[in-house]
């Protein structure tokens, strides 16, 4: 257990000891114990008058676990980027809306709790799909169907759930997880690889909703900008995962080249050619944390609505470029660090070998790299792309 003194580098250093000894004994139940009994999780409280600290901490904290186990660190990103978008919403004059924000963050720090999240979107033949179904039954609400991507699934105590109210239109709920009659956790949605990002399905035999879970309800004009806000949030804080696992086969990389000795008895980090393809990969790598680091600054400014539209305008754009930019330069510099330790990579549970598996689902998640590249490719054919970043 974590004293209440333990400073955040402490509680990250224990953190990441933690991880390691569950990656190395197939086991991340006490990982997840530590996790709860820090100060990690309910970071937005404390921090929530302080989006550009709230960020950067997050981004520590999702990068040292990504840098062991890319799949964990994503299902805290999950958690941090419900926590904090709600955290950070930008003032909009309305004060059942920020009673109600502030009402939610109380209960999720207050109450200690982890919090899935899902748009209800399932496995099908048709992109976006959705496979639930929400039924008004007199002042509550029937829930059931299943959705296939919950990360945290197991762990989460809270779920925030998009979904269809039949006849009425997009409605956002707060879910207690494990109080919540009706409520099934199923399977691993990617069996093989991903583990321990504990993402399943959820399947919802006959919920019957409370009022009291109605967060966002039809008629309200925030829904929409409460989403947008999370995905700013998810895209950025989830380059900062995947550039974690590059940071995790950078060390490694250096390990093995200044431990391992060539024909002439020097060590291989001697050797010219090693000295400047490590140079070059850092140098993708900390240019690919410096357009994160910029998206996070960018997000961060946008405080009041609708007086910070242009600054929510740029964020969107940064935080796609951060997503695009942070997961593929990731993928690169793992693959290229792998190429340099060799087939040791694969030698029995070697870092190197989950690393790899893991950093590619970055540039498959959220907005694909074609999504992104489409929406800007437009943008710039139809001449609304700004050709000259540096203007103020």
């Amino acid at each position: 257990m974590v004293k209440t003194m333990d400073t955040f580098e402490q509680q990250l250093d224990g953190l990441g000891a933690a991880l390691e000894d569950g990656l190395a004994k197939d086991d991340l139940a006490p990982f997840w114990k530590f996790f709860r009994s820090t100060d990690l999780p309910f970071l937005c409280g404390p921090l929530q008058s302080k989006p550009r600290e709230l960020f950067s901490r997050c981004c520590e904290v999702v990068h040292r676990v990504g840098s062991h186990s890319p799949a964990a660190a994503f299902a805290i990103e999950n958690h941090y980027f419900v926590c904090a978008s709600i955290a950070t919403y930008p003032a909009t004059g309305n004060p059942l809306l920020e009673q109600a924000r502030d009402a939610m963050l109380g209960g999720i720090v207050g109450n200690r709790m982890l919090v899935a999240n899902t748009a209800s979107v399932t496995h099908g033949k048709k992109l976006g799909q959705l496979g639930t179904t929400v039924v008004k039954d007199g002042a509550k609400y029937r829930l059931n169907g299943r959705t296939a991507f919950v990360s945290l699934a197991s762990e989460a105590d809270l779920l925030i759930l998009g979904a269809l109210i039949e006849n009425e239109g997009p409605a956002l709920f707060a879910i207690p997880m494990k109080m919540t009659p009706g409520i099934e956790i199923g399977p691993f949605l990617f069996p093989s690889a991903m583990l321990d990002s504990d993402t399943r399905q959820v399947i919802f035999n006959d919920v019957l909703l409370g009022p009291e879970t109605l967060v966002s309800n039809p008629a309200s004009q925030a829904i929409q900008t409460l989403r947008e806000f999370e995905l700013l949030w998810h895209q950025t804080l989830s380059a900062a995962v995947y550039l974690g696992a590059a940071s995790g086969a950078l060390d490694e990389a250096q390990r093995f080249l200044r431990e391992t000795q060539g024909v002439d008895g020097r060590p291989l980090a001697e050797l010219d050619g090693m000295v400047t393809d490590m140079g070059r990969l850092y140098l993708d790598y900390y240019a690919a944390c410096s357009v994160v680091i910029d998206a996070g600054n960018t997000v961060s400014q946008v405080r009041s609505l609708p007086e910070d539209e242009p600054r929510l305008a740029d964020a969107f754009r940064l935080a796609r470029t951060c997503k695009y930019v942070g997961t593929r330069s990731a993928e690169a510099v793992v693959t290229a660090a792998r190429r340099i330790v060799g087939t040791r990579s694969f030698t029995g549970g070697h870092r190197m070998e989950r690393l790899s598996k893991e950093v590619m689902f970055g540039a498959l998640s959220l907005e694909v790299g074609a999504a992104v590249e489409r929406r800007f490719g437009r943008d710039a054919l139809d001449g609304t792309a700004n050709t000259c970043p540096f203007a103020s």
